[in-house]
């Protein structure tokens, strides 16, 4: 199923409350698999922090899968999946983006 528009403005606000649902989501879960992974304490501030890297780098994610004409459900995943990347999905994006490997080149 493709989405009959790319223009971001013609979605209803049900799906960007999911796009920025699985972003946060992929964050939180990125969090606690690290927390898990490296035995370390819980923080909420690194949490926080987590979550609103994840959000933003999910968002850029469901916009760029918009923009290439995919199904909801893979705007879904892709944002989801982009959340849980986060820093690692941006610094990916800006190369893809850029052609550029960092922002010194």
């Amino acid at each position: 199923m493709r989405m009959p528009n790319k223009d971001p403005g013609s979605y209803g606000l049900l799906v960007w409350v999911l796009i920025a649902a699985m972003s946060i989501y992929g964050g939180f879960v990125k969090y606690i698999i690290d927390t898990k992974t490296n035995k370390t304490a819980w923080s909420w501030v690194a949490a926080f922090a987590q979550v609103a890297v994840s959000g933003f780098a999910g968002l850029i994610g469901g916009l760029i899968s918009i923009e290439s004409g995919l199904s909801i459900y893979y705007v879904l995943v892709v944002a989801g999946m982009s959340g849980t990347m986060g820093s690692v999905a941006l610094s990916f994006f800006w190369e893809r983006i850029t052609g550029m490997k960092n922002a010194r080149n």
